[in-house]
């Protein structure tokens, strides 16, 4: 069915080439297929903003931009899509992650507890706690974060 698939993506590319589901099989064809993440990251970001309804969109153009390189670009993506759906795993986890790997611990730990005060059993949010937990820079440690940044020697 593949080959059936392609064809028929390449026709709506066509004649529909605004439509928030043929950018987002477009830029998932050209993220894990064609590893052209600028290509990727521009049908993405094109499908967000024809009103793609599809958290994975937000999750795909951050991938995206974080293959470019573009972490911050990357975080305010993943910002927008968890005030768009705070109740999606995947999204959170993505965000904390970022956080984190940014130096945003408290953050980072934040979104983390708060998701899972609602959701304990969340698998995504509960291995990014497993992840920070094993890296360190648990709470009150000299970790920098967003709020308390690293101050440089004097």
């Amino acid at each position: 069915l593949w080959p059936y698939w392609f064809r028929k993506l390449d026709e709506m590319s066509r004649s529909a080439p605004n439509n928030p589901t043929v950018l987002n099989s477009l830029g998932a064809v050209a993220l894990e297929q064609q590893k052209d993440n600028a290509k990727a990251a521009d049908d993405f970001a094109r499908a967000l903003k024809q009103g793609s309804e599809e958290p994975t969109t937000f999750l795909n153009l951050a991938t995206a931009l974080q293959n470019l390189g573009r972490a911050q670009d990357a975080e305010a993506v993943l910002e927008r899509g968890v005030a768009a759906y705070p109740y999606f795993g995947p999204l959170v986890a993505m965000l904390a992650k970022q956080y984190f790997i940014d130096g945003e611990t408290s953050e980072a730990r934040s979104l983390v507890q708060q998701f899972r005060a609602l959701f304990p059993e969340d698998v995504f949010v509960r291995g990014v706690q497993m992840q920070m937990d094993k890296a360190g820079g648990a709470e009150g440690s000299a970790a920098p974060s967003r709020n308390h940044p690293v101050e440089p020697p004097k």
